[in-house]
C-alpha cells in the first residue's frame, strides 16, 4: 500500500521518540527532527508506510550512532509479555475454540509497540478482544492440507502471545512452522536474539527477512525469505508494518494487527484502535 501526507508527521514523531531515548539534549532532539523533516522530501509517499519509514529512521539511527535505542525497552517487552503469556494460556486452554482464543489474544498482543503509538494498555485489551473483522471461518479452511506455514512475527514481548497460538496450530494440523523476524533492530521488532528467550526454536525453524526494515523490503529481503514467502501453503503476518507491505502482494495471506492510525484503519475498513483478523486473496497481475 502506498503512504498518505499523514504519514509524514507519523514518522517524524517516531524519530523524536528514538532521540529522547538516546539522548536528553535538546540540541540531539534539534538535529534529529532537522534530519527527519530533510529526509522526508526525498523519498516518494508511492511507497508502502514501512519502507518510507524505515528508510528515514535508518539514517537517523546512524546520526544518534544508536543500532539498538530500544533494548532496554524490548527487554522490559519481553518481561511483560511472558508473564502475561503465563495467565492467558490457562484461558486458551479452558476455552470452547482454542485457536480462535489463541489468535484474539495474538492480535491483542498487537498492542505492544511504539511505532505509531505513543503508549499502550495492555491489560485493558485483553479484557475486550474483540475482532472488528474475522476472517477465521476462511483461516480454518485453508488450514486444511496445509503442510507449511510461514509465521511472520513482528514486536518483543508480543512474541509470547504467537508462541502459545503456533503451539495449538501445531496440536490441530501437521505442520511445518518457519517464522520469521528481523535480520538488524529496529524500533522494537523483534530479532534472534528475542526468540532465543521464548520456545519458539521448539516449535519450529526461525529464519530472518535479511534486513532491518519495518515490515518487508523486497529489495533487500533474502533469498530464503523470498523461497519462503512464495512457497509456503499459509502465510500469517503480523502487525502494521508487514500488513503495509504485504498486502498488495500478488499472493495471498492472514493479517493479525491493531489498526493503530487512520491510513492502515481506512485501508482496512475499520476504525482506528479496531483489532482484526483479515484475510487477503490471492491477486492477479492486470
Amino acid at each position: 500500500m502506498e503512504s498518505e501526507a499523514l504519514c509524514i508527521p507519523c514518522v517524524v514523531k517516531q524519530c523524536q521518540r528514538i532521540a529522547q531515548r538516546v539522548s536528553s539534549e535538546a540540541a540531539v532532539f534539534y538535529e534529529v527532527t532537522k534530519l527527519a523533516m530533510e529526509l522526508v522530501s526525498q523519498f516518494s509517499l508511492k511507497e508502502p508506510p514501512s519502507l518510507f519509514t524505515s528508510q528515514i529512521i535508518r539514517e537517523v539511527y546512524k546520526l544518534l550512532n544508536s543500532p539498538d535505542p530500544f533494548i532496554d525497552l524490548k527487554r522490559e517487552m519481553q518481561e511483560l509479555g511472558k508473564k502475561t503469556a503465563a495467565k492467558i494460556k490457562r484461558i486458551i486452554d479452558a476455552s470452547r475454540d482454542p485457536i480462535h482464543t489463541a489468535i484474539k489474544f495474538a492480535g491483542a498482543g498487537n498492542i505492544i509497540d511504539i511505532g505509531p503509538q505513543d503508549n499502550f494498555d495492555l491489560e485493558r485489551t485483553l479484557t475486550d478482544i474483540t475482532f472488528a473483522w474475522d476472517d477465521y471461518k476462511i483461516f480454518k479452511n485453508k488450514l486444511k492440507g496445509s503442510e507449511k506455514l510461514l509465521y511472520i512475527l513482528d514486536n518483543a514481548g508480543e512474541i509470547y502471545f504467537d508462541e502459545l497460538l503456533i503451539e495449538r496450530l501445531l496440536r490441530l494440523a501437521d505442520l511445518k512452522v518457519i517464522m520469521v523476524v528481523k535480520e538488524r533492530p529496529i524500533l522494537n521488532d523483534a530479532t534472534l536474539k528475542e526468540v532465543k528467550e521464548t520456545r519458539l526454536f521448539d516449535l519450529g525453524e526461525v529464519i530472518t527477512t535479511g534486513s532491518g526494515f519495518l515490515g518487508i523490503n523486497f529489495q533487500e529481503a533474502s533469498e530464503r525469505f523470498l523461497s519462503e514467502y512464495e512457497t509456503a501453503d499459509m502465510v500469517i503476518a503480523k502487525g502494521h508494518a508487514n500488513f503495509e507491505s504485504l498486502i498488495d502482494c500478488e499472493r495471498d495471506g492472514f493479517f493479525i494487527l491493531k489498526a493503530k492510525c487512520p491510513v492502515v484503519a481506512n485501508r482496512l475498513g475499520v476504525k482506528v484502535g479496531d483489532l482484526v483478523f483479515y484475510y487477503s486473496p490471492i491477486k492477479t497481475k492486470e
